[in-house]
């Protein structure tokens, strides 16, 4: 199934005065900053807390209440215990499962067992190279892999002694601030980049970057896709716009906004606010509404429809305003013609007309130029041109929303190239 590629000039919105997120970046800074060196140390207690292994527990320093045990008997009935045993021992005696280190220990029992220890939690005891190890529970595993060349040296292979529990690196203040500072940092970024995107689909900048059908420049109702496609040869006629279906030809970005209001609308038109728009629109319909003797309507009707869109997206008419004129213009564009062709075959001979009469004299390609626009909008299956020229552009409609068939198709089909 073919599907309708919209433009994707700035899908992202980096075309959209990008400066403007390099100058947050100072901003971003200084948050996280403030985050490093204010909030940081009053986290800092709570998170110590947390981290830190309760009294007593596998893991946790041995105070001098845990019993030290010199058998598997009395680590068996200890519960909680620990062990002295010699630096030697602790250098030398030693394998890895992954990447955690295991220890082999003899017992004083003459009993050989694995454990697994914390050395952070470590305490020296009164003589030199000898260490209090933390506090241990005697725990039972599924021998691995790595253990098992030692069942032959008589160890204990169905349980291990557990020093090291759930412990896990306590950062130092400082290091637990830059690291906060960090995080904020990224944290917020991504919402500031977020936040850009939302803020700037709202304000029609450019259309969302996932959710397209969500674009609240596309077409609302059949009245909307009908009248942009009237106006679709124009909006593929310019690099600057990005076509069918939008409503107003072209995303709202500073510079478009800025082109059609001082120079397409101010300039060319002499249109400086809405009345002078709406007025302007009326005279190029009423000089054809219930006539069929008249030259070029196409070329009158179908800048009608181009103007509307132009004042809307400028924010001089707002959207009701919209469809009620796109409505008038666009039943006066039905009673003239009979099909696209008809209209566009006008268009195009009121177009050159025009181009002649200003004295451009290249206008025979310019006209080419545009009929082969028209030409190549035509061909697509899921074009403008598919939309029915007879659709019912009726407004207001009775559920205030209007009728949904056609856009319905379209949007099933639209997607933005990216």
């Amino acid at each position: 199934m073919a599907r309708y590629k919209v433009s994707n000039k700035n899908i992202y919105g980096f075309k959209d005065n990008l400066y403007q997120m390099f100058l947050l970046i100072p901003i971003i800074w200084i948050l996280a900053l403030l985050v490093e060196f204010v909030l940081g140390p009053v986290l800092y207690g709570v998170y110590e807390k947390d981290a830190t292994l309760q009294e007593g527990m596998a893991g946790s320093e041995a105070g001098g209440e845990i019993p030290v045990a010199e058998s598997i008997e009395d680590m068996e009935r200890f519960g909680t215990f620990t062990m002295i045993v010699s630096g030697t021992v602790l250098k030398y005696d030693t394998f890895r499962i992954g990447e955690e280190i295991y220890h082999r220990i003899e017992l004083p029992s003459g009993e050989k067992v694995f454990a697994h220890i914390n050395k952070k939690a470590m305490l020296e005891t009164n003589k030199v190279g000898v260490y209090r190890l933390p506090a241990g529970e005697w725990r039972e595993w599924e021998t691995p892999e790595e253990a098992a060349i030692y069942e032959q040296n008589h160890y204990v292979m169905d349980h291990y002694v557990d020093m090291y529990g759930d412990y896990v690196p306590v950062l130092t203040e400082k290091d637990y601030g830059m690291g906060l500072g960090k995080m904020a940092s990224a944290w917020l970024f991504v919402i500031v980049m977020l936040l850009y995107r939302v803020i700037g689909v709202k304000r029609w900048r450019f259309a969302p970057m996932l959710f397209w059908k969500r674009d609240p420049l596309l077409p609302r109702n059949d009245l909307e896709c009908w009248c942009a496609s009237s106006f679709a040869i124009w909006a593929h006629s310019f690099s600057m716009l990005e076509g069918w279906p939008l409503v107003t030809g072209v995303h709202g970005s500073r510079k478009a906004v800025a082109n059609f209001k001082n120079v397409a609308l101010g300039e060319q038109w002499d249109i400086k606010n809405r009345q002078d728009g709406i007025e302007t629109v009326h005279e190029l319909v009423e000089k054809h509404a219930g006539r069929v003797d008249t030259e070029y309507p196409g070329w009158d009707l179908c800048r009608a429809t181009q103007l509307l869109g132009m004042m809307y997206l400028v924010k001089m008419i707002d959207r009701e305003e919209l469809d009620r004129e796109f409505s008038a213009t666009g039943k006066v564009i039905q009673q003239q013609f009979n099909s696209w062709d008809a209209m566009a075959e006008s268009y195009l001979a009121g177009y050159e007309a025009w181009l002649k009469r200003i004295g451009n004299a290249n206008a025979a390609q310019s006209t080419a130029y545009r009929r082969n626009i028209f030409e190549k909008l035509k061909a697509n299956p899921d074009g403008p041109y598919f939309v029915p020229f007879r659709t019912d552009l009726t407004w207001p409609a009775a559920d205030g929303k209007g009728e949904r068939t056609v856009i319905k198709r379209v949007l099933a089909r639209y997607r933005v190239s990216v």
